[in-house]
Formats: structure tokens, sequence, C-alpha cells
């Protein structure tokens, strides 16, 4: 993390600069310039609408319960609730008896967004992504632990093991081949197995976890074993990392099926989706505030989960205008909200947490989800990059640095998610701060996507309290004042900061400002009256060179309030640096 003095904005634009302490997660980079991972040409929105396409996705690993396996963990869970709590499993296990009803289309809509490239979704607000705080919050999944690989460590895990392995071998010897999980809780259900306590946990890794075709898989006996014998394992990067490449496999297939000829013939495509996708749609409903349906009220001791259990998504009849139109209503922190609830660290007051290596288990969890990282799976090894999103975490944001990867080898890239720590200081924000982006990045973001015409037209504004920003103008020491000069004379206005509307291909596109606004309701008026004359007249052409010139009007006002708010703000921190210079020391007696 770097903790530095700068000129910080809100997200969205409604705020002016503000000079204060920014706490940055890293890497940074070094310049708005500096080589780092472009958004594909596809990670903005674009003319896909599935009702068209012949598209046929089944999600596997997006189960709902059997009534056998609700009955048989209500029995266990007396005996081994604790166990599971020790090895932080005893949520994702609870969230197995809960039932999310699909809403493709919704699921869909957010996929659109996906960026392959920097496993982020590129809305015009900003990158956002699941990260493994979701992960922990809303699967219920550990994040400390052993990897999905360890294996059995002693004799007696061993022969455990053996008997799982035999077990599920009569299963295949007397079914072609297949063993499927539904028969293979019938064979321990009730028969008072020894190894019934490991076979439950197969078979919840089997159906919930890592599902494969409703397949037992032997390689998850040993995670089974492990985990049965109070050895915690760290189920969330192998999680997310399967929601990463479904997400990605997700969108490449919407990409392929845009190449072919929209007049020609559709092919049927079809493909499988492996990881628990529905956390894909609850990490939706959970951040967008105006997208979910009413959620269920829930009992203090239930998991967060089940405030989505059987609840019916709303009908949404533009799921790509409604993502879009969300930068007043996307939740950069929504857990916050239940802070007793989550297994993560919220403080109400920003706090410093000296590292060492008994940390609390709920502080060295939230740690990790700051840090850059390789995510291990069984599939796949993902990348994971929580510092394009470090306002999900209550963070400041600055221009992201490029992050070489580590995946050469499974076991680097895992030495990699659990190297030590190198802060020795945690930060930990408050509870209900509402974090910025430097005036940097705001630059960065305009020319990295918001240059780009064909991302978005328009963005709606939102007023934020200053209250609940919780921080105000930086002090005016000497110190202070004076960094505020260097900046303002540094940074000297240029028509890059107000550019005017980039012409493509004969049509215009806006480029919204996120600094200043100037009347939005005379804009308004103005941009509507030309929208109209557009539904009405068929001359397109000066349709386009009416809205060119209000958006040049309205540039040319946005530049020249700058102008004069860097003026007035220059001179006003001149003169109050000019009378610290020349204040008396005082006089000793």
């Amino acid at each position: 993390m770097e903790v530095k003095e700068d000129f910080m904005l809100s997200p969205n634009g409604d705020s002016e600069p503000t000079l204060r302490t920014a706490h940055l997660l890293k890497p940074i980079a070094n310049s708005i310039d500096e080589p780092t991972l472009e958004f594909n040409q596809f990670s903005s929105s674009f003319d896909f609408e599935p009702k068209e396409w012949p598209l046929k996705i089944n999600f596997t690993g997006w189960r709902h319960p059997q009534q056998k396996w609700v009955s048989w963990l209500d029995k266990l869970k007396p005996k081994f609730e604790s166990v599971w709590k020790e090895v932080g499993i005893f949520e994702a296990i609870m969230n197995s008896k809960c039932c999310i009803l699909k809403n493709q289309n919704l699921l869909q809509g957010v996929v659109e967004k996906w960026c392959c490239d920097t496993n982020t979704f590129i809305f015009p607000f900003g990158e956002t992504t699941i990260t493994l705080e979701d992960i922990i919050v809303l699967g219920g999944y550990p994040i400390i632990g052993d990897h999905v690989f360890t294996k059995v460590k002693d004799q007696e895990m061993r022969e455990v093991e053996n008997k799982l392995i035999h077990e599920r071998k009569q299963l295949t010897n007397r079914n072609d081949g297949h063993a499927y999980t539904s028969l293979w809780m019938d064979m321990f259900i009730d028969k008072g197995s020894e190894i019934e306590h490991e076979a439950f946990l197969t078979t919840w890794l089997s159906i919930f976890v890592f599902p494969h075709k409703n397949m037992v898989k032997n390689c998850l006996f040993s995670i089974a074993i492990n985990l049965a014998r109070g050895n915690p394992i760290a189920l969330a990067p192998a999680v997310l990392g399967s929601i990463y490449k479904d997400l990605s496999l997700f969108k490449n297939t919407i990409i392929d099926l845009l190449k072919y000829p929209v007049g020609g013939d559709r092919f049927p495509v079809e493909f499988t989706i492996l990881s628990p996708f529905y956390l894909v749609q609850v990490w939706v409903w959970e951040r967008f505030a105006k997208l979910p349906p009413q959620p269920m009220l829930i009992n203090p001791s239930d998991p967060l989960l089940f405030r989505w259990h059987k609840v019916h998504a709303l009908k949404i009849d533009n799921v790509k205008l409604a993502l879009d139109s969300t930068v007043d209503d996307f939740l950069w922190r929504p857990y916050v909200r239940y802070p007793d609830k989550c297994g993560i660290f919220y403080p109400n007051n920003e706090i410093w947490v000296p590292f060492k290596k008994d940390l609390d288990k709920k502080i060295l969890s939230f740690s990790i989800c700051l840090r850059v990282s390789e995510l291990v799976g069984f599939e796949s090894i993902e990348q994971y990059l929580p510092h394009r999103v470090s306002m999900q975490f209550g963070l400041d944001q600055d221009v992201p640095s490029y992050v070489p990867r580590c995946n050469n080898r499974k076991s680097t890239a895992w030495n990699n998610y659990c190297r030590p720590m190198s802060d020795k200081n945690l930060y930990f924000p408050p509870r209900l701060f509402e974090a910025d982006v430097t005036m940097r990045y705001v630059k960065w973001w305009k020319q990295s996507v918001l240059g780009r015409g064909d991302f978005v037209e328009k963005i709606v504004n939102r007023n934020r309290s200053v209250n609940s920003r919780e921080h105000v103008p930086a002090e005016n020491s000497a110190h202070d004042c004076a960094k505020a000069v260097e900046n303002i004379v540094a940074s000297s206005i240029s028509t890059e900061d107000c550019n005017p509307a980039k012409e493509s291909n004969n049509v215009i596109f806006e480029q919204p400002d996120l600094l200043f606004h100037s009347d939005m309701a005379v804009q308004e008026a103005a941009k509507e009256k030309v929208r109209e004359k557009g539904r009405n007249e068929s001359g397109h052409e000066e349709i386009l060179l009416e809205e060119e010139y209000l958006k040049n009007q309205e540039e040319l006002l946005c530049l020249e309030r700058q102008i004069d708010l860097k003026k007035k703000r220059g001179e006003e921190l001149r003169q109050r640096l000019s009378a610290l210079r020349n204040q008396q020391p005082p006089s000793s007696s």
C-alpha cells in the first residue's frame, strides 16, 4: 500500500478536487502513458441480442439442493459443526441448502462487460470485479489454508483415502463406469459407515464447489479427508479462479457468435459452465441497487446468501442500459452494512494494525484480499488484480500498473498466492468511508475507456453526502500549501483536459467530462430537443452537426470554468504560502 498526499475526486465527478491523504493499492503506474493491459475491443457494450442467437448454456455448477442432501446435512450438522467452523467451511456448507433462481438475461448482460485480459468488468463509472472478499462473504469459502492439491499426510489418512477409492470403484462397476453423486449419497446415508463424514464432504465438494457432470471425483478425496481432520484448505482462490475462467469462456463464446453475419446461417452453440456461477448473479444483486428483487428477511444466524433464497428476479427489458446507467446506484462496499455477518474485519474508524504471525483470521483474510496474486484451481490459473478495483475495499484508486504473470507452474503460482506479507502495518479504512480517485486516474480512464467513443454516450451524475465521505480538505499547513502550489503550477491547463467530441466514420460520439459539469438541466433540454428532432426527421447529418455544436459549447464552458477555478485556487494558495513563510517565529522568554 502507498500513502501520499494527492488531489482526489469522487469517481463520478460530483466533487471538486480535494487535497488529502490517499491510501492506494500497489502496484501503481508511474505514468498514465506507461504500457499496461489494454481493454480488449469487446470489453464495452455491443449489439448482442440473446434471443436472436442459438446459444445453449449448461450451468452444471448451479445446483438446487435435493431433499436427501438437505436431510443428510441436517443429520450430520450437530456432530461436525465445530469442525466445519474450525476449517472455515460452515457457512459454505449451509449455503448448499440455498436455492438461487437463475436470471440468464441478467447474466448475459453483465458478461458482456467482462474483460478477459484484466479479469474485471468494464462499466462507464470504472472497473469492478468479483473479488476474494465476495467469495468469502457470499460463498462462505475460506481464503486461508493449504492448496486444493494437498495430499494426505499420514498412514491413517491414506487408509481412509483407499477406502473412499474402493467405494467409488464399486459404484462405477455397477453403473457403467459412472460415479453419480446421487448414488454415492445412497451408499452412505444411514449406513453407519466409519468414513461417512469424509464421504459427505466429498459429496459437497463434488456437487457445490467443484462440480463435474454430477460425478464424484477422486481428486477431491484428499481435500475432504484433510477438512474432516480440521486441516484448513484455501477453497476461495480455486472457486474464484473457476468463476473467472467461466466468465471468459462465456464472453469469448459471445464474441465468436458475433463473427457470424447477421443474415447468414447461425449454428447452435452449446457450452458448459462448471463453476458456482450463481455467485455472479448474487454479486450483481448485492452491488447494483436498482437491479435486485426484494431480498428475504433472514435470521441472524443465517448466511448472507439466504437473502436471495428462492427470490424471483425482476424483469428488466434492457439489461445493457440498466447496467450502463447505474453510476449513482453502484455500491462499492455493500457488505459493510452487515459487519457482524461477514468473515471480514470492518472497523468503524480507520486503524493501522502491526503485522504479526498470529493475526486474527478476519484481519489476515482482508489483507489477502488486497494483494495481487495468482488463483490456483483444478482447471486453470487465473490472475487476481485487486489494485484495479481498490474502491471495492474502501481504498482510493490510482492508475493501475501492469503485473507480470507467475503461472508457469501450479507450485509457482501457489507460492505467489501465499507469499509473506511485505507491509509492516496493515491499514483498514473506516467502515462507511467512500473512496475517491486521483486526478490522473480520471485522465487515464478518460483516455483508456471513455475516449473510445463506442463505449458510452452518457454518465448519470450522483450527489453524495459530504459527511458520508468521512474526509475534509487537507489542513492548510505550510507543507500542504507548498505541495498544492507545486501541483497547480505543474498541472497547467491544456485542451486535452476537456476534449471536444470526436468524429469517426461520420458518427459523433459524446465524451463525458468527469471533472466539472455545466448546467445539466439546460444541457439535457437541448439534447432532448436534438434527439426528438432525430426521431421525427430523416436528416441524420443535420442532427449530428447540431449534437456536435452543443457538445463543443459544453466543452468550452467546462474549459473556462476549469481555468478560472485553478487560477483562483492557485492565487489563494500562493498568498497562504507567502504568509506562512513571512510568519515570525515566537520569541523566547
